[in-house]
């Protein structure tokens, strides 16, 4: 079993099955690969904000802010303006939104699942590690290669 490789298959099976389902998607078709990922940043992240997800993807805020727009005119984000500081807005997903994202979440909910059956919390425990290890690393490596730029 090579390890390298099986990490990159489950990557390529992870993202090719999420362009399925988008491209099969109940919802209307102007859900694009990068709407999934800016909705998948704005749920994942406590006080999302337009900044936030600029400096993310290492792209210009006006960029964000159309695509944030877009998102709103298809009903499947929202702002609220901060009670701190009144300049800040942050964005959550919607329950539309959140629709979306069970059709996609099925196929993980199912392997955890499984997982949780068959390994024990020690065994899932290093597994946790090792994918914050991967995760680390590939954060790591695309940082310094963005300074080096």
């Amino acid at each position: 079993m090579d390890l390298r490789c099986n990490i990159i298959k489950f990557y390529q099976d992870y993202i090719l099955n999420e362009l399925k389902l988008m491209n099969n998607s109940k919802f209307d078709n102007k859900i694009t690969y990068n709407s999934l990922l800016y909705l998948d940043l704005i749920d994942s992240t406590e006080n999302c904000t337009v900044s936030y997800i600029a400096n993310a993807l290492h792209i210009a805020k006006s960029s964000v802010t159309l695509k944030v727009k877009e998102l709103e005119r298809l009903g499947l984000v929202e702002k609220k303006q901060s009670k701190q500081d009144k300049r800040t807005y942050y964005l959550s997903t919607t329950h539309k939104a959140k629709d979306l994202f069970k059709v996609y979440d099925l196929s993980l909910d199912h392997a955890v699942s499984e997982i949780e059956k068959h390994y024990s919390e020690e065994d899932i425990q290093k597994f946790n590690e090792i994918i914050l290890i991967l995760t680390r690393h590939f954060k790591l490596t695309v940082d310094e290669e963005l300074k080096v730029k």
